[in-house]
């Protein structure tokens, strides 16, 4: 299948799946993640705000001990992330997603970032992610991000045995999934 054919698919598969059930797959994954010590030793993680197709994240703001919590926003072709104190600085931005609004006080530099918690359409169990087509986390994560600190988060229906890859895709480290 090419990535198109799989990103159609997995849109079909996804979008049957009642509210319940996503909630319930999100509470899972979200307690997977907090279970980890990558999360238990990170000082600074990047969230993603969820579209209605992917896992509900938001909840793990529910179990912060001391992490401090970023969001990104697109900047050009870049992702930026700035530091929110809670889910209410989330404005909607133009492709209905909650984005911060960009205060350069509260850039975080991906460097800094101990944890990322990576949205895709689709993973494989070892890591290879197909993304909705920007190259946005591609971007991201083929600069100076560590590996083992990504995490992909999906709903189980979204892992695949294979994803055609191309030199520009990038692998997350971990993934979760219910």
């Amino acid at each position: 299948m090419t990535k198109s054919e799989i990103r159609k698919a997995i849109r079909l598969r996804v979008g049957g799946m009642s509210a319940e059930t996503r909630a319930a797959k999100s509470a899972a994954i979200c307690r997977q993640v907090a279970a980890t010590e990558e999360w238990q030793q990170a000082n600074i993680v990047a969230f993603f705000s969820p579209l209605a197709s992917e896992p509900n994240i938001d909840l793990l703001w529910a179990v912060l001990k001391t992490q401090t919590i970023c969001y990104p926003r697109v900047d050009g072709d870049q992702l930026v992330f700035i530091q929110v104190p809670d889910r209410s600085a989330l404005l909607e931005s133009q492709w209905n997603l909650r984005e911060p609004a960009h205060r350069e006080d509260r850039v975080v530099p991906p460097r800094a970032i101990k944890l990322i918690l990576v949205p895709g359409l689709a993973f494989t169990i070892d890591g290879h992610r197909l993304g909705r087509g920007g190259g946005y986390y591609d971007r991201l994560l083929s600069g100076a991000i560590q590996r083992s600190s990504t995490f992909g988060i999906c709903f189980a229906e979204q892992l695949l045995p294979r994803i055609p890859m191309e030199d520009h895709d990038q692998a997350v480290g971990r993934v979760f999934a219910a």
